[in-house]
């Protein structure tokens, strides 16, 4: 139901958008229509999604209404909020004011466009972020003050001037008014600032039980486009207007990774020279005064035990950040990693923590993040969130981004994301392609799909990446080498790109002959997976992948005989080793195999005839 739905939206794409967008050779830049994000976590509680509901209300205390959007999202926090249309994240925003923001888009609570059919130049009412009522009985001496920081842009899609993100006022008796709106604007590339707006509520007709905000935004409601973020709603009583600054000291990003060049790797290629030496935070004041700190972190294994022992920063004075920027002090902010992963066996995952601390702080939802670096089967480079796409518009293009082995090793399968936009590029082709080191570029070709894949746009896989399987497993030898895909038209088969992390020198195009490396900012979503036939299976020594083959004496010395084939025909047969590596290929009438030129070891052989395909595990001793 999910993949037929997505198919529709951008089969409407094709018919309704874009049809006077003129095509440019070279590597392009374009926005997302849809939010993988989003739809991943609808797909999971939308048996049990919360329906807006007016039935509690918000009594406002001494702290106030306070939300910097730090928690998990993708939704808003339930005990402010009565909408889910927003996106909660930690991803579009240039450097927000402390972790995580609310980013207002063309996009409904499930991830997909509001209307689909819309025109790209059109501005609707899109995204609501509505405040519970709240108990504001308070006298007109008493000043009330909300404020919040903006950015039109961030990371993702510049909302034009016809787009505007407005704020709104509604007491118990009356309808919606406006009371302060923004019309859209460019954030320049060079640009990470952010305004502060300041809204006294005066009027004694909001001085009541009852009282709501919200904030609202007109966009293109066909696309994940016009984006605005904002962070550190906070509302309360005895404020002024010169109350612009918050006790509170906060972490700004997510936590990077633990090893140096990827977010992930296959667990064969991690050796201890790929984990970084010192780990990288950014921790910013939000207070106009010095404040006293600490910081440490933690990492522990999947079973949930701590590895290392905890690291201290001690303590140390934070200056403001409106005074002196982002905090600097090495211990808090560049500390040596005291831990190194050991040698594996097997795919792992470590998770680090790292918290700091100071007194008081307001708001301690933003004094914790966690990374979980996963050792598995394959590599990557992206966040695994989208906040844009690169894509080619020239017949024959190709696109490649590079890679390095430590050791040898079995190329399985290409782990792509695509983002459907301007055309409905599932009925288009590519061929997937490996390349070799030409020298700081893609060089010599040594495979070709034989088979044109499509782009798809199901959740097949976490995220929306979709798994492509090679022909047969390419053993790679250790190097430098690149993976992508020759596309067999001239529409944008766009690929999904992380903004928050950047590897665009690793990223290559080709549309006239010539490589050139990526002239945008990113990191391209495109993952190739490695390792043995048997990780992908799980098989035991005796069990067939496919089919009622079966092979024995199982270990074998010099034969390895064949059952489940019909007698009197020819079969034909592959046999590769644990890296995937073929080391045999033939064809015989017989149902034995002459096996004696193998050195020991386990390995997979792989046989078909006119009816039956059938792998299966064996072992060769001598």
């Amino acid at each position: 139901m999910m993949r037929i739905l997505i198919n529709r939206i951008i089969a409407a794409i094709c018919l309704f958008c874009f049809s006077n967008i003129s095509f440019s050779q070279g590597l392009v830049e374009n926005e997302l229509t849809t939010n993988h994000i989003i739809i991943s976590k609808y797909e999971q509680i939308k048996s049990s999604y919360r329906a807006p509901s007016l039935s509690d209300t918000i009594i406002l205390g001494v702290k106030g209404i306070l939300d910097d959007f730090s928690g998990n999202g993708p939704y808003p926090d339930t005990a402010i909020w009565l909408d889910n249309k927003v996106f909660i994240n930690r991803d579009f925003a240039k450097a927000p004011i402390s972790l995580g923001v609310a980013t207002f888009e063309g996009l409904d609570y499930n991830g997909f466009p509001y209307d689909f059919t819309a025109g790209s130049t059109t501005s609707a009412v899109a995204d609501f972020l509505t405040s519970k009522p709240i108990h504001l009985n308070n006298p007109p001496s008493d000043s009330v003050y909300l404020s919040f920081f903006y950015q039109p842009q961030g990371n993702g899609n510049a909302p034009e001037y016809q787009d505007s993100l407005v704020v709104q006022f509604k007491n118990a008796t009356s309808g919606w008014k406006n009371v302060w709106a923004k019309r859209g604007t460019t954030l320049p590339a060079t640009d990470s600032s952010w305004s502060l707006a300041m809204i006294p509520i005066a009027d004694t007709a909001y001085l009541k039980d009852g009282f709501q905000f919200r904030f609202y935004n007109r966009a293109t409601i066909s696309g994940n486009t016009d984006h605005w973020n904002i962070d550190y709603v906070y509302l309360n009583k005895t404020r002024n207007i010169n109350d612009t600054t918050f006790e509170d000291v906060a972490f700004v990003y997510k936590t990077p990774p633990l090893i140096s060049l990827y977010s992930a790797m296959p667990w064969k290629q991690y050796s201890a020279s790929d984990m970084k030496l010192n780990y990288t935070t950014t921790i910013r004041n939000n207070h106009s005064v010095t404040k006293n700190g600490s910081f440490k972190y933690k990492i522990y294994n999947d079973l949930g035990i701590q590895v290392n022992t905890t690291y201290s920063g001690g303590s140390f004075n934070i200056d403001p950040f409106s005074t002196s920027g982002y905090m600097n002090y090495a211990a808090f902010t560049n500390p040596a990693l005291n831990f190194t992963i050991p040698l594996l066996t097997t795919a792992s995952r470590y998770t680090i923590e790292s918290s700091i601390s100071s007194t008081p702080d307001n708001d301690r939802g933003n004094d914790t993040v966690r990374f979980v670096q996963d050792l598995t089967n394959y590599f990557s480079y992206d966040d695994g969130t989208a906040e844009n796409s690169f894509g080619l518009s020239t017949l024959y293009a190709q696109l490649a981004e590079k890679f390095t082995l430590n050791v040898a090793d079995s190329m399985q399968y290409i782990d792509i994301y695509f983002n459907p936009f301007l055309t409905n590029t599932s009925i288009y082709s590519f061929n997937l392609h490996i390349w070799t080191d030409g020298g700081g570029a893609p060089g010599t070709v040594v495979y070709i799909g034989s088979v044109a894949e499509s782009p798809e746009y199901g959740m097949v896989m976490p995220n929306q990446f979709i798994r492509y399987k090679l022909d047969a497993p390419v053993y790679l030898n250790p190097g430098v080498f690149y993976v992508g895909f020759k596309q067999n038209t001239n529409q944008f088969l766009n690929v999904g790109v992380d903004k928050n992390t950047n590897t665009q020198t690793k990223i290559f195009y080709n549309v006239t002959g010539s490589w050139n490396a990526s002239p945008f900012f990113g990191s391209l979503m495109l993952h190739p997976v490695f390792g043995s036939a048997a990780e992908f299976t799980g098989l035991t020594d005796t069990e067939s992948i496919t089919g009622k083959m079966v092979v024995y004496p199982n270990p074998a010395n010099n034969q390895l005989f064949i059952d489940g084939f019909p007698p009197a025909k020819k079969i034909s047969f592959t046999i590769l080793d644990l890296l995937g590596k073929v080391v045999i290929t033939n064809s015989v009438y017989t149902n034995f195999i002459d096996i004696s030129i193998l050195e020991s070891g386990v390995y997979f052989i792989q046989m078909k005839d006119e009816e039956n395909i059938s792998t299966v595990k064996f072992i060769k001793v001598n």
